[in-house]
């Protein structure tokens, strides 16, 4: 009974630890940058969004570096390609 009892404990302990760990840090930099602000409207992967519209890997890497710096976002060029890798796994799924 207490196996069982420390099973579930460490279960609703670890629980919290798992969902961070499998949050993509392109989301959490996505998100710290407040880029729906536009997006929200502009949405990604939309036929209405002419403007900046990727066509590849390589169109939404631009796209990114365009927010980034016109917005003075201020990341790292490891920082940006974790958004690039986050965008196209959630919304485009260019092949690399």
């Amino acid at each position: 009974m207490k196996l069982v009892h420390k099973t579930v404990l460490t279960t609703i302990l670890c629980s919290p630890l798992t969902v961070l760990a499998e949050v993509h840090p392109g989301k959490v930099l996505h998100d710290e940058a407040n880029c729906m602000k536009c997006h929200s409207t502009l949405g990604y992967n939309k036929p209405n969004l002419k403007k900046m519209a990727p066509n590849n890997y390589k169109d939404l890497q631009k796209a990114v570096a365009y927010c980034d710096q016109n917005l003075n976002v201020g990341w790292f060029d490891e920082e940006r390609e974790e958004v690039v890798d986050y965008l196209n796994k959630t919304y485009y799924q260019f092949s690399k």
